[in-house]
């Protein structure tokens, strides 16, 4: 992507450095004052990373409007490496050597988490263990800070004068809290910094207090002192230590950048590409670490500073080149900057920025208090023992408690019998009243969710009633998500035990790439070849075919011939049965006859008709077309069933395609037929309107039964 720079970005750019900034050279000097008496050095490391970062993230052009510079969490990271390799005797050129090693191949990590979409992964940490890692990491950037300002070594020299680091310390944080609300246009932390410095000279001056050199940051070195940083020798590198925290950062520097970027997006509009902003953040570590910088990532209120100030993909870039300048020309402003000051600022991002509040409120919640009980424990791993392990704590946790929810999720969505839910087939009245008395024979379970390891035996159970007596259960799984292993066992234990007791089950709107092949029955003979025989399971596409077949089976198993009737007789047909056979006699004068071929259609949808059609021989699918090449079936008509009766009673357009599945002959009476009728036998013409009409009546009770089915 070309990037192009704007005015936007040149306003973006400079607030974004001066919030940058003094965060900087705070985080660099609180990570290397205790190892070296030189706070001067200290910022400029902090400055070379805002650099690299700010160059190699600008370029990748991955967030818009996004800066980076060194954060509280890679600060704590890295100085607990420093406490690891001092405690292991290195100090000196040794340890920096050390520390810029861990961060070059930190660096390489991010950019291979970048390239490989690895990013994607790391988005999915619970907020939990990142709220739980920053509160942990917060409250060790407060204890630093506080131990810094207990400056001790002074004490007696100037014993009198120590409430001074503190009251700076208090004024700038306190400024950059409430500065902006009366001076918005400037940002909160040059505000603050600006408050804090003045505050300390002043008091300074009046007492004319000589404050220890070591109170002030200190002229920044030149630029000509910024060299490569290399080691001597690669014998005495303590790799032991240095590739778990090198993981650790990459991992932990990209869900900072990260977290950035989404809410970069949210100020932009715009969508970040998470691969470019990891490969850029990576560059940026691995050129800082040559040149003796420290670790950083996507910094979260300068970016929003920089993106209200009209930055876009240039921004990063100018502030690089800002920075840059500062080190040149500025650099001995820098004598002027108290210590004190930077303190101030680490405590304000530590308790306003990191310190998550909310773990009290989701304590005080029953449905948050296991969410609660994980950040807690990742902070309090945080603090006491080791970062990286407190965040695969929290993890191991969080999976534990995502199965536990899984495990606990109801499988079953919804039970209904035959007599609930019908097939679509339509029948005679006897044959529906036979159906709905034995409907405890045919249970459709609707599942949901995952079937695995923990979730089928809860299903086992719920089913364990069922499977013990002659039954068949449709299992429709268009719901399921994902099946398992142990979930396709257990489907083999019940099909096993309901065919124990005369039962079948039955599968359907089963999905293939889910666990299951479309054909249930060789899934179960590929897992268990040496019982291939054993699984004979069926399985439909929809769940009303496989409740027609579990229908049209208990039917036949009850004596009643379901589907096979090959043709029927115009007095046997359900609009006609019963009637005395001279009305029928002159019914069938008034009627025509149509031969469909399989496939063939009687009529479109949104084609005019005023006909009622008996089916004589055959079926007939009623289809509702939803695009080109698919459609829902509304309902199937047999021998002896008709449909049409809504044309025609009052012609008008069909709402539906009626498609012949096999060959089919069928009876139509139309609307000049049925006048005909009226004029030879009146009596007879009012019969038959009197049975549309039950009829009629009959499917509105029934379609008003299954409305309220689906909407439980």
């Amino acid at each position: 992507m070309k990037i192009s720079i704007t005015k936007g970005d040149f306003w973006g750019g400079l607030s974004a450095s001066a919030v940058i900034l003094p965060q900087a050279t705070a985080f660099g000097i609180a990570l290397w004052l205790p190892y070296s008496n030189d706070p001067a050095q200290g910022a400029m490391t902090g400055i070379i990373t805002a650099i690299a970062l700010c160059f190699f993230s600008g370029l990748s052009a991955g967030t818009t409007g996004m800066v980076s510079s060194p954060t509280g969490p890679t600060m704590v990271l890295v100085s607990g490496a420093l406490v690891t390799l001092s405690a292991a005797g290195y100090a000196g050129s040794d340890l920096v050597s050390s520390i810029s090693i861990l961060l070059f191949i930190a660096g390489i990590l991010q950019v291979i988490i970048g390239i490989s979409n690895g990013g994607h992964l790391i988005k999915f940490i619970p907020y939990p263990v990142v709220a739980g890692f920053m509160t942990g990491s917060a409250l060790l950037m407060i204890h630093s800070q506080l131990v810094m300002l207990d400056v001790d070594s002074f004490a007696s020299v100037l014993e009198s004068g120590l409430w001074i680091p503190w009251l700076t310390a208090l004024v700038t944080f306190t400024g950059i809290s409430f500065l902006p609300r009366f001076i918005p246009s400037i940002p909160g932390t040059v505000s603050g910094i600006l408050a804090g410095a003045i505050i300390f000279h002043l008091i300074t001056g009046i007492l004319h207090f000589d404050y220890p050199a070591q109170w002030v940051v200190g002229s920044l070195p030149d630029i000509s002192s910024v060299t490569l940083v290399l080691p001597a020798s690669f014998d005495n590198i303590p790799w032991h230590i240095i590739l778990p925290v090198s993981l650790a950062l990459a991992v932990l520097s990209s869900l900072d950048s990260l977290l950035t970027s989404v809410l970069a997006d949210v100020a932009t509009g715009d969508r970040h590409n998470a691969r470019r902003e990891l490969s850029g953040q990576g560059l940026g570590q691995m050129l800082a670490a040559l040149f003796g910088g420290i670790a950083g990532a996507g910094t979260t209120g300068a970016s929003l500073v920089a993106i209200s100030s009209g930055g876009r993909y240039g921004t990063a870039v100018i502030s690089a080149f800002i920075f840059i300048f500062i080190i040149i020309v500025l650099g001995p402003i820098a004598a002027l900057l108290p210590i004190s000051v930077l303190a101030g600022i680490i405590l304000h991002v530590a308790i306003l920025g990191m310190l998550e509040r909310d773990i009290i409120a989701w304590l005080k919640r029953r449905s948050s208090f296991i969410d609660a009980t994980t950040a807690l424990l990742v902070t309090g791993i945080t603090v006491t023992y080791d970062l990286m392990i407190a965040v695969a704590a929290g993890i191991i946790i969080a999976i534990f408690q995502f199965v536990r929810a899984q495990i606990m999720t109801p499988v079953i969505h919804r039970r209904s019998t035959v007599e609930q839910h019908p097939s679509l087939r339509k029948r005679s009245k006897k044959k529906r009243n036979l159906l709905n008395k034995h409907a405890d024979r045919i249970i459709i379970y609707e599942l949901k969710g995952n079937l695995f390891f923990g979730s089928v035996d809860n299903l086992f159970k719920e089913l364990s009633t069922d499977l013990q007596r002659p039954a068949q259960i449709i299992l429709d799984m268009a719901r399921v998500q994902q099946v398992d292993l142990t979930a396709v066992r257990m489907l083999q234990q019940m099909s096993a035990r309901l065919r124990d007791a005369d039962g079948e089950l039955i599968f359907t709107n089963v999905r293939s790439g889910k666990g299951l092949s479309q054909k249930v029955e060789k899934t179960l003979r590929r897992i268990s070849p040496h019982h291939s025989g054993d699984y004979p399971v069926k399985t439909f596409i929809d769940a009303d075919e496989a409740i027609e077949y579990a229908e049209n089976k208990l039917l036949e198993l009850l004596g009643e011939k379901s589907h096979h009737i090959k043709h029927i007789e115009l007095k046997d047909s359900n609009l006609f049965h019963g009637l005395a056979k001279d009305s029928a006699a002159i019914i069938r004068q008034v009627l025509q006859t149509v031969t469909l071929e399989s496939g063939e259609y009687l009529f479109r949808s949104d084609d005019t008709g005023s006909e009622l059609f008996i089916v004589v021989k055959g079926e007939i699918d009623i289809l509702m077309p939803y695009s080109e090449h698919h459609y829902k079936r509304l309902a199937k008509f047999g021998p002896g069933s008709f449909f049409g009766e809504i044309s025609f009673l009052k012609s008008g357009a069909r709402t539906a395609d009626a498609k012949a599945v096999t060959k089919t002959e069928l009876y139509v009476l139309s609307q000049e037929a049925f006048q005909q009728l009226i004029e030879q036998s009146p009596e007879t013409a009012i019969k038959l309107l009197m049975r549309l009409g039950r009829d009629l009546g009959e499917r509105l009770r029934w379609t008003d039964k299954e409305l309220r089915r689906m909407a439980d």
